[in-house]
């Protein structure tokens, strides 16, 4: 087996199950600034746009989109402009933590208990192994449940120099 083989074979089954999971309608950006704003409330759309991989049109368009669907609003503060999650987006980012929980269960299901501990802390220890920048770091975490890591590996590997 090739190591390079593996990794991204894991790396594509675990975005197609993630993609599938997805609510109606939201794609995995959308789920990532959802998470990204729920995490940093009143965020600005600079801070988001440096953390979801996308042009700074890209973000406005984004973020118009999901104004309009109801899940965010928006409001002036200086210069900048301040994003807040709605109860709508708060449900449908509820939504996306438990699909990507199921879909977390579908991915590993093959693995024994302690398997999934070893990955767990083979993961970990791979995530911490290289500092980073704070933006990195979210950039990172974009899709996860904040909330949910009481030690987050990634959090961990933060320069903080």
């Amino acid at each position: 087996m090739h190591e390079s083989n593996l990794w991204a074979a894991w790396t594509l089954r675990s975005h197609d199950v993630l993609t599938a999971a997805l609510p109606a309608g939201l794609g995995l950006r959308d789920a990532a600034a959802l998470t990204l704003i729920e995490s940093h409330p009143e965020c600005s759309v600079d801070w988001l746009l440096a953390r979801i991989g996308l042009t700074q049109s890209g973000t406005v368009r984004l973020v118009d989109r999901l104004e309009g669907l109801g899940y965010l609003s928006r409001a002036r503060a200086g210069r900048g402009v301040r994003l807040t999650l709605l109860p709508a987006g708060l449900d449908a980012l509820t939504e996306w933590n438990e699909a990507r929980e199921a879909a977390g269960e579908d991915v590993l299901s093959s693995l024994s208990p302690a398997e999934r501990k070893q990955l767990n802390t083979l993961l970990g220890r791979a995530l911490r192994g290289k500092e980073r920048l704070r933006v990195d770091a979210d950039t990172t975490c974009r899709l996860c449940d904040w909330s949910a890591c009481a030690r987050c590996p990634v959090d961990e590997s933060v320069d903080t120099s």
